[in-house]
């Protein structure tokens, strides 16, 4: 799996790194010309950047998880990073609970920007069922397949919220206008509110960037990276 790496500019080992996870038609050189790169950089923390270049092929023939592992968050936790954080938007906010799920112990924070988070027909069981607090999940599946990883995601996220499973500490953000509000929206409810971002906006990079920030002000993750 391609990548492209931003080192912090202040000498020394750095403590946190991010991994950012393009969505569906973008690639890992988005998040610099989009600007989330450098509005990070500014923020002055102690913190490299690795954009990994999970594009949908990967996603689509089953490797997504371990590609990313051995070619990019592996060889980074060898460097000796105290945390990983995970940044994705779209289909990469997917990615970065899905990565989560499979190797929780390696990843301290997650960052969903609008994540895609299943197909409409497990959406509205959800959402009938009274919302992720009252969904009657299914039990916990050994491995993750093409056909139970949305209900085992969703299933991993019921029980990381109600402190049954360990997980990372995980944000999400979303435009009130974005097409995937509906079903974030059924993942809000469940997580704390200063854990969540929710602003004007659709589904684009502009919103995105504008929930960067807002994530990069008013979470944790400042102060763990100073």
């Amino acid at each position: 799996m391609r990548s492209i790496t931003w080192p912090q500019r202040a000498a020394g080992h750095a403590r946190c790194l991010v991994v950012f996870l393009p969505g569906l038609g973008d690639d890992a050189d988005d998040f610099e010309r989009n600007g989330l790169v450098a509005d990070l950089q500014r923020r002055g923390l102690s913190v490299d950047m690795i954009a990994a270049s999970a594009t949908i092929g990967y996603y689509a023939r089953g490797t997504f998880l371990s590609r990313l592992a051995a070619d990019i968050v592996g060889p980074a936790r060898a460097r000796g990073y105290a945390e990983v954080w995970l940044v994705g938007n779209s289909m990469g906010g997917l990615g970065t609970v899905y990565y989560a799920r499979a190797h929780t112990a390696e990843v301290t924070g997650v960052l969903a920007l609008a994540p895609y988070l299943g197909d409409r027909d497990l959406i509205r069981e959800i959402d009938d069922q009274g919302g992720l607090a009252g969904w009657q999940a299914p039990p916990r599946v050994a491995a993750m397949t093409e056909d139970n990883y949305q209900r085992e995601l969703w299933r991993w996220l019921q029980a990381v919220s109600r402190g049954q499973e360990p997980g990372p500490d995980l944000y999400l953000g979303f435009g009130m206008s974005d097409k995937l509000a509906f079903q974030d929206a059924l993942l809000a409810e469940a997580l704390p509110d200063d854990h969540t971002f929710l602003i004007p906006g659709a589904h684009d990079w502009k919103t995105w960037r504008r929930l960067f920030d807002q994530f990069l002000d008013d979470s944790d993750f400042a102060r763990r990276c100073p």
